[in-house]
């Protein structure tokens, strides 16, 4: 493993706090969402590889962008280096496979891993990801699910999808979650299909108003 560029995209994730992600229905629509995302003050995007031609959308976006790309729904070992090959950057996998993990970290891809019973959650930590990804949050109970699961797991790096809209998502950073994934609820597939990018770009800009509004405060209060 490669310590420096592994902990610099590490790093990367870490500092952009929010992440755009795009499940479409074809890669000029995620292309293109990106694009409003990123104008829109995201520095984290991802795109599904069960998009249909998701590599593609990548491939196409990897060199493109100033935000770090990364590589969704990862369910096997082989996917990621489908993804590495197209300019994915870090990698999210819905299910605890531990087998991913290893694959990731082999190209120096930080991992961000699914689960949603305590259980599975240390189990993924455990296993080495980076971050757990607690799904589908808002279903599972929202922010009071994130604060109990972090009372007795609190060396877990949380990540939170599902559900995550403008409106709720800053709850979650105050429960104590370190990245918020907006997926359908904010990057709506069908505005995509429609050409609404320049509502997609709004949201990105509102979601973005208000965690600068939040990080602001909450730095004045340190």
């Amino acid at each position: 493993m490669n310590g420096k560029l592994f902990e610099e995209r590490v790093g990367r994730l870490r500092d952009a706090t929010i992440i755009a992600i795009f499940r479409v229905q074809a890669p000029a629509h995620a292309v293109e969402g990106i694009g409003a995302a990123t104008r829109g003050g995201f520095e984290a995007v991802e795109i599904t590889m069960n998009s249909p031609g998701a590599t593609d959308a990548m491939s196409e976006v990897a060199g493109h962008t100033d935000a770090i790309l990364g590589a969704g729904t990862v369910l096997e070992a082989s996917q990621v280096k489908e993804a590495y090959d197209a300019g994915a950057e870090f990698i999210v996998t819905p299910t605890v496979n531990l087998e991913v993990i290893e694959a990731a970290h082999g190209l120096d891809l930080p991992v961000c891993m699914g689960a949603s019973t305590p259980t599975e959650i240390r189990a993924a930590h455990k296993g080495g990801a980076d971050w757990v990804k607690v799904f589908p949050a808002e279903q599972l109970g929202g922010p009071d699910y994130i604060s109990n699961i972090l009372a007795p797991l609190d060396d877990v790096n949380i990540l939170v999808t599902g559900g995550i809209t403008g409106e709720n998502y800053l709850g979650y950073l105050d429960a104590g979650a370190e990245l918020v994934g907006f997926a359908s609820a904010v990057f709506d597939p069908a505005l995509a299909a429609a050409g609404r990018y320049d509502e997609l770009e709004r949201r990105a800009v509102e979601i973005n108003r208000r965690l600068d509004l939040y990080l602001t405060e909450a730095s004045e209060t340190e």
